[in-house]
């Protein structure tokens, strides 16, 4: 049965809108483990601060490495092969993770489900390339703008939700409408998935590690985003709740914030285009400069015992640039050939999520030092200071690194 191209454009345009669905609970997954249970790990179930931490870095490092394996041949398969792969290991270890209490198969959990969340993003933005090529960035913004109120919504509302219903079940409900999103893809692929294309997978992969600009804009990005997802994901509600006592709503709610101002910053970047009048490195510089002021802003709150407002102007400096992924891509797009578009994001986004969990991990190790410090799980302001001075010193090779990466507004 033979599809007219415009059939097919609305059934590839349906199984986006899926995509769309399915990234918004990618991104609110990032944030899950530890986050608003990181108390529950650590009481219930008896894990230790590295072990919460490992918990959730096996996720960051499974999410980076499908960015490399299917990020190779994203250009090759296309983007809805790719998605329905992604789609169903995300949506497996959604279910299996909160109904585990072994921590071998949690483990295992965060991994599919890290695996499935990083090909669902891939299948997406090689949809979104496919569909709509001169708006890459434009569409890319918007859909990370919808996928980024993942996080916001596993804050505040899946606190709320997991005083009233538990944390097990809570955390089941995404699996369940991931499920429905995935039939509807399921339904609608037919005459989407386009054929092979051949060639050589891993040469543009090598090409691409050696192009040093890209290996720059990598590595300068992906500092930002391990700095960003230490507090998202790992410890900046504990901090707040620690140091300044507040309630777990209220330190929830300072989290939320972040995640609403790193999705509309998706689509707010654009303006600044404008403004900046195309030039890409105004924007990048001026971003890495705001990581490190946030980063000794935070050290500074935890060292002389500064007001809670002080540490969250110090988190706000560091969520404005973990916003402008879609900007990322832009200038990796513009940095290598049109053709390999698909793997410069994926190799980008690997770069990030390497450093997110390396982040993960070493924030876990840092607060261990003081374990025997601290009183009913309780951590000492002295143990944040410690971290803080980690981000500072990675911030500020963020800066050095970010000095480097070419101008390509003119391309």
């Amino acid at each position: 049965m033979i599809i007219s191209d415009e059939l097919l454009r609305k059934k590839k345009m349906v199984i986006l809108l899926m995509a769309v669905v399915l990234c918004f609970f990618t991104s609110m997954s990032k944030m899950l483990v530890p986050g608003p249970i990181y108390n529950f790990l650590q009481s219930e179930l008896q894990f230790a601060p590295a072990r919460i931490g490992a918990l959730g870095a096996v996720y960051m490092y499974a999410y980076a490495s499908s960015q490399l394996l299917m990020g190779v041949y994203s250009d090759r398969y296309g983007g809805v092969r790719i998605l329905l792969i992604g789609g169903s290991l995300f949506t497996c270890g959604t279910l299996l993770f909160p109904v585990c209490s072994n921590p071998a198969l949690m483990y295992f959990a965060r991994i599919i489900t890290g695996f499935g969340a990083g090909t669902v993003f891939l299948g997406e933005a090689k949809l979104i390339n496919d569909l709509f090529p001169e708006k890459f960035g434009i569409v890319l913004g918007a859909a990370l703008l919808i996928g980024y109120f993942g996080p916001v919504t596993g804050t505040v509302p899946m606190v709320w939700l997991i005083s009233r219903v538990g944390w097990r079940t809570a955390y089941f409900i995404p699996g369940v409408i991931c499920c429905a999103a995935m039939l509807c893809i399921v339904i609608m692929m037919r005459g989407t998935i386009k054929k092979t294309v051949p060639g050589q997978t891993f040469a543009p992969l090598f090409r691409m590690l050696k192009n040093r600009p890209m290996l720059l804009l990598c590595v300068s990005s992906a500092l930002i985003y391990g700095i960003y997802y230490v507090l998202l994901t790992q410890v900046g509600q504990k901090c707040i709740e620690d140091f300044y006592r507040l309630d777990k709503y209220l330190a929830s709610a300072c989290i939320t914030l972040l995640s609403v101002i790193v999705a509309l910053n998706n689509v707010v970047v654009n303006l600044l285009l404008k403004l900046a009048h195309g030039r890409r490195t105004l924007i990048y510089r001026g971003g890495t400069v705001l990581v490190l002021l946030g980063s000794l802003t935070g050290l500074a709150a935890f060292h002389f015992h500064l007001s809670v407002w002080v540490l969250i102007a110090a988190f706000l400096l560091l969520a404005f640039p973990a916003g402008f992924f879609s900007f990322y891509s832009i200038i990796a797009k513009e940095l290598n050939p049109p053709e390999v578009t698909g793997l410069a994001v994926a190799v980008l986004n690997c770069a990030a999520f390497i450093f997110i969990a390396l982040f993960g991990n070493i924030s876990g190790i840092i607060l261990g030092f003081w374990k025997s410090a601290a009183v009913n799980g309780i951590f000492p302001g002295a143990a944040y200071s410690a971290l803080f001075v980690f981000l500072s010193a990675s911030a500020l090779l963020s800066v050095i690194l970010g000095l480097w990466v070419p101008e390509t507004g003119k391309k």
